[in-house]
């Protein structure tokens, strides 16, 4: 759901230089797109907005400390005509990026953010899985296998993950609608479970062997808020069983659940075993933060085919203030998962947005 992000805050990349309207020569996300790897791992410079989103939950060799990270590209594109200035500086891609390190047993939260137009500090090949931003970067090699760097506030991570099954395909003959205009909508991959591996080492100097598991999404489109649209809370869920469950709930102005809200449930393999509209997310407590004032509702629980599950942050405060990039304050953490029996049954990364303040108007 990243992507959304961006559209509001380069809302400059719909209009030339005297404020004149233009139109926006982008590809829109339709039925029938052929989908190939490695190709489409990599960049579409044709749609107007494209992300890459790494999270994962890291344990040391003794499962005594525990981790999350967060790791997400941006890319945002602009008609040429936009843009002023010499040729030097002359480009209509931007780069964004964000960055986080959860240390539950520290108590710590680390952010960082960054803002790049293309080139020498910022890109992202168009025929294969390599994104960088300064020195963060994502790139996979040939064997499948894909390497992971990233700096956050003295903190330094640095893994190899290996995709458990090959990459999913949400949504309906290739497309992910998120509302009722058939122009919102994207293309949406998704590598449920990377097998993970790596070293981390703490800002205090102190270096970790560290294991666990990830997720990554890439999702590229034009446009995606439909009209009324305010925010939304997305959960991608990792079951022990070998399940997973990719979630998002879209809100509209009025509280209720948009109709292409959406739950979808993949296999072991890979395998899309089944998804509905029909379905809860809901808070189960409410936490107030003291910096934005925003309130969330977390712990949040999802119930979908008779199945309730509890995702319960391992930090409570894992609020984003990204003012230096893509000026939106939210909530995204890592989070257990609790079945009915309140059981452990696996771990989650969610996103809470429009909680600080509507996303109305800005997309």
């Amino acid at each position: 759901m990243k992507a959304i992000l961006l559209t509001g805050l380069l809302g400059f990349a719909q209009v030339s230089g005297s404020g004149t309207p233009q139109a926006e020569p982008f590809a829109v996300a339709k039925s029938g797109y052929a989908f190939a790897f490695p190709r489409d791992h990599g960049s579409h410079p044709t749609f107007r907005t494209e992300w890459w989103y790494l999270t994962g939950h890291l344990w040391t060799q003794d499962a005594s400390r525990r981790f999350g990270y967060q790791l997400t590209f941006f890319r945002q594109a602009s008609p040429r005509t936009a843009w002023t200035g010499s040729g030097a500086w002359r480009s209509d891609q931007l780069h964004l990026a964000h960055a986080v390190l959860t240390d539950e047993t520290s108590h710590r939260f680390l952010v960082d953010e960054r803002l790049d137009r293309a080139g020498l500090l910022a890109g992202s090949a168009e025929d294969r899985l390599e994104v960088f931003q300064q020195d963060w970067r994502v790139e996979q090699r040939p064997s499948g296998q894909i390497h992971l760097r990233m700096t956050v506030r003295g903190a330094v991570l640095e893994l190899d993950l290996n995709p458990a099954t090959p990459p999913v395909i949400f949504g309906e003959q290739g497309v992910s609608r998120k509302g009722a205009d058939p122009s919102a909508a994207s293309h949406y991959i998704t590598y449920p479970r990377l097998e993970s591996r790596g070293q981390l080492r703490l800002p205090e100097g102190s270096a970790l062997s560290v294991h666990g598991l990830g997720w990554m999404d890439h999702e590229f489109s034009s446009n995606q808020l439909d009209q009324g649209q305010v925010g939304w809370d997305w959960a991608g869920i990792q079951l022990r069983d070998g399940r997973s469950l990719m979630a998002y709930r879209l809100r509209r102005q009025d509280g209720s659940q948009d109709p292409f809200s959406t739950v979808t449930e993949v296999d072991v393999k890979g395998r899309i075993l089944r998804s509905t509209h029909a379905f809860e997310m809901r808070g189960a407590g409410a936490w107030r933060s003291p910096k934005s004032g925003a309130t969330y509702p977390i712990p949040l629980v999802l119930e979908a085919w008779g199945q309730r599950l509890t995702l319960v942050p391992v930090l409570t405060d894992q609020e984003l203030r990204t003012g230096r990039s893509t000026g939106i304050t939210y909530w995204e953490g890592a989070c257990r998962v609790l079945d009915e029996a309140n059981r452990e049954a696996g771990q989650a990364y969610l996103e809470l947005t429009g909680y600080a303040h509507s996303l109305k108007g800005r997309f």
